[in-house]
């Protein structure tokens, strides 16, 4: 069974490509498994070889084979027309999806970047038939979950959010252990939502030794909410305040590891009215 792949636009619009009526995909897509990859390496004089220094993942481009068929040429320009506006790069970010046979889901995010010039020679053209080849640029090469992990830490009742255990929050200092399994293939960046009333803030990684420290003190209601997606970080409060500049010299907006994370949550002076929500996609280096 071959996968089932979407086109998602920039509005959320989700077509089955292999089942558009404008068009069908034929075989020969290229560019969904392995990202490209980059060494950064030093010649050393005098010596053979080099010196590996990083190894870097590059942006992707994923290449889908389509075949315009139509009755009359009238029809094959308007389906060639129909099908430029829904990859119009534009627009802004749409979405490659894939279905694979097993069910699972997974979202590349990217743009449409060539392939609908259309070279009109006989073994691309016919009177009512076109094949081009579209090529789609990922600037984030990787594949997300169309699903996002959510556990909700509080001083109340507990309540299961798989597939993380329930745990409780003490009333005076937050202090909470527990471990989060990254089943992607690289590191996730999470997103933390924390529901005052509290201060003091530390969010652990025992896994890396990395943390995050905010001394900041939230109210009754207020939130702070951090995103630590590179080229998207941010700690805002709810009223839009700023608060990148709050953390302390020793903290940074530390990603979860790829395999079992150990995290520890504390928080001072929280209340019945305090949580703590963590987010995140698995990220993975294929369809």
């Amino acid at each position: 069974m071959a996968d089932k792949i979407y086109w998602i636009d920039s509005n959320g619009n989700e077509q089955q490509l292999s089942l558009h009526p404008n068009f069908s995909v034929l075989k020969g897509m290229n560019g969904r498994f392995m990202p490209p990859i980059s060494f950064v390496e030093d010649e050393v004089p005098f010596q053979h070889g080099s010196r590996l220094r990083n190894v870097k993942v590059k942006a992707r481009d994923v290449d889908i084979p389509l075949l315009i068929q139509a009755d009359s040429e009238v029809n094959l320009r308007r389906k060639v027309r129909e099908s430029l506006r829904m990859f119009n790069p534009l627009n802004g970010d749409g979405k490659l999806k894939s279905i694979a046979p097993d069910g699972s889901q997974r979202e590349l995010t990217c743009r449409y970047s060539m392939g609908f010039e259309g070279l009109e020679d006989s073994d691309n053209k016919g009177y009512t038939w076109q094949t081009l080849v579209l090529v789609f640029r990922a600037f984030d090469p990787y594949w997300y979950d169309t699903s996002t992990n959510v556990k909700t830490f509080n001083t109340g009742e507990t309540a299961t959010f798989f597939p993380f255990f329930p745990l409780r929050l003490s009333s005076s200092t937050v202090f909470t252990d527990t471990t989060i399994d990254n089943q992607g293939d690289v590191e996730a960046w999470p997103e933390w939502i924390i529901k005052g009333p509290g201060e003091n803030i530390y969010l652990r990684n025992l896994t890396t030794g990395q943390l995050l420290n905010l001394n900041i003190s939230l109210a009754v209601g207020e939130t702070a909410t951090i995103v630590t997606k590179p080229f998207e970080k941010s700690i805002k409060k709810n009223d839009g305040t700023n608060l990148y500049g709050e953390q302390s010299e020793e903290s940074s907006l530390w990603a979860l590891r790829e395999g079992k994370n150990n995290i520890r949550i504390e928080m001072s002076n929280a209340t019945e009215n305090s949580s703590v929500q963590l987010s995140y996609k698995n990220r993975y280096l294929g369809a």
